[in-house]
């Protein structure tokens, strides 16, 4: 009962952690967010997605090709809730407080200590890096709930096999809900394959393997299409010139670069295999873990790694216990920590926290047990030395926590509100009020698809966007956008905008109309700089 009772805690933690104050941090709703509810919201009014496609497995969105899934759950939140922000990112906060739940249960299955699933538990509960992108409607966390369920139940099958139905429907799950388990869970079926395959190939099997054919079937048909494959082009490291103009050089440095040993030892696998294990190690650099964190403002916390300080003395004790000693499945933690980051080190942005998402988990695991181990060895002193340890761990642990809940509450919205496009739901409240005073509304395209936003704010009708829009030219990163539907139109805003006889509404950067100072509305960023200024002209 008390540890149920731990437990009951515990996720209520991780679910206030999730769902507090998301109207401020994360300080904004960025496109993609946007993206996954407005077609969440034309597949419920329309069966078809923004581009005017049928229930489509994947979802063209900024001609990122994003993997469908998160979508379809969405669904009920938009119908019951509407159209807002919470209705889309409520998939992510769920899971991942069910996650919590999750790794406790793992943990027991792993290392059948309960002081030590607890720990797991309560690290993830309170991980920097799982409550942030639990906090958005961030495909990646997801897919991370949905590898996490299919490794507890393929642990589970061991005791009974048809666990073996849910752990592969799930892994299967998360290649349908973001891109980077299409690359992490092939290698973790195949390296838990060649483990344990005495139990996996197996007569008994055999319908779980149909099955799983046939729902993977139509993921395998997609990801060899151009548009499967949009994504990573557009990302990978085999698209960076990087390492193959380097090889040209280093071969340029022979009195005869055509000669074989130069050609054997300078060239293109070389180059782009030392460029992928630097990618990959990236991700288990301390700075990435515990310092700094990822470098791009919205995929981070301010002066945070993705772990807590703390977490190095944990997690290094976790691993010198886990070397120790003989757990049963030993392999699938290693496993998963080896897998984790492929995908991510195969583009040419690390580290990169969104992509190793999943990461977090086998790492949380190692850390729970070293926690776990920590708090079984000091309950084995005498009074005085026990409650001494705890107390300074306890105040440790605490000043980290409060730490954290200061960098992202405060901090953060002040700091990284242009990465997530604050903003963007002021003007469009105005917007909302005013536009029937306006022949035209031209808003600036300075952020990331303007479009979408505006689509989700205004609640557009998506059958009269459908027979209406058009689409631009693609960016020069391979993005594509809407230039104009309906009444609204996108692209660079300047004062020139407003000599016209037409009745225009104009919305731009504060830099793009610094010179204007008859604004209707200035919208700043929580650090007092100006965001957006919106501009009327009714005409002469």
């Amino acid at each position: 009962m008390k540890t149920k009772i731990i437990l009951g805690l515990l996720i209520f933690l991780g679910f206030v952690l999730r769902i507090a104050n998301l109207n401020t941090a994360p300080p904004g709703f960025n496109a993609d967010e946007a993206s996954l509810g407005y077609n969440a919201y034309s597949i419920l009014k329309t069966g078809k997605d923004e581009w005017g496609q049928a229930f489509p497995l994947v979802f063209k969105s900024f001609s990122d090709y994003k993997p469908g899934l998160y979508v379809y759950l969405d669904l009920p939140f938009v119908a019951v809730l509407g159209l807002n922000e919470l209705a889309v990112r409520l998939p992510s906060i769920l899971l991942g407080t069910v996650s919590i739940l999750l790794i406790y249960l793992l943990s027991k299955e792993i290392f059948n200590e309960e002081a030590v699933a607890l720990s797991t538990a309560f690290l993830l509960a309170i991980s920097p890096w799982h409550i942030h992108y639990s906090r958005g409607a961030w495909e990646t966390n997801v897919a991370t709930f949905f590898i996490l369920l299919g490794i507890y139940s393929f642990v589970k099958s061991f005791k009974n096999q048809k666990w073996l139905w849910l752990s592969t429907t799930s892994l299967i799950a998360s290649m349908y809900t973001y891109q980077s388990p299409r690359v992490i869970v092939p290698l973790l079926v195949i390296l838990l394959s060649l483990r344990y395959y005495k139990k996996i190939f197996l007569k008994k099997n055999i319908k779980v393997a149909l099955f799983s054919t046939l729902i993977i079937l139509p993921f395998v048909l997609i990801s060899f299409t151009s548009q499967g494959l949009a994504r990573f082009n557009g990302l990978s490291i085999f698209n960076d010139p990087g390492p193959g103009l380097r090889t040209n050089v280093e071969r340029g440095e022979h009195s005869n670069p055509g000669a074989p040993q130069v050609l054997i030892l300078h060239n293109k696998l070389i180059s782009y295999s030392t460029s992928f294990l630097s990618h990959y190690l990236d991700h288990f650099s301390p700075q990435f873990l515990f310092i700094s964190g990822d470098p791009l403002g919205r995929n981070k916390v301010p002066d945070m790694g993705q772990f807590y300080l703390f977490e190095m003395i944990t997690i290094l004790l976790g691993i010198y216990v886990f070397i120790r000693k003989n757990y049963p499945f030993k392999s699938i933690v290693t496993f998963w920590i080896l897998a984790a980051p492929f995908a991510a080190a195969l583009t040419y942005q690390t580290p990169h926290a969104l992509r190793a998402l999943n990461m977090v988990i086998p790492m949380t695991l190692i850390s729970g047990l070293g926690m776990g181990s920590l708090i079984s060895r000091i309950n084995q002193l005498k009074s005085f030395a026990r409650s001494s340890y705890f107390a300074i761990g306890a105040l440790v642990v605490v000043f980290f926590f409060i730490r954290f809940l200061d960098l992202y509450f405060v901090e953060l919205p002040k700091e990284y509100a242009p990465d997530w496009e604050y903003g963007f739901s002021q003007v469009m409240s105005f917007v909302n009020s005013h536009q029937n005073e306006y022949q035209k509304i031209r808003i600036t395209d300075k952020y990331d698809q303007a479009y979408i936003l505006t689509l989700f704010y205004t609640k557009y009708d998506p059958a009269t966007y459908q027979a209406s829009y058009k689409e631009s030219v693609d960016t020069k990163y391979g993005f594509s956008t809407i230039a104009q539907f309906g009444k609204f139109e996108f692209g660079p805003v300047s004062q020139n905008n407003l000599n016209t006889d037409q009745h225009i509404l104009v919305i731009g950067s504060g830099q793009e109309l610094q010179g204007v100072s008859d604004s209707l509305e200035t919208i700043n960023y929580p650090n007092g700089q100006t965001a957006f200024k919106i501009v009327g002209n009714k005409g002469g």
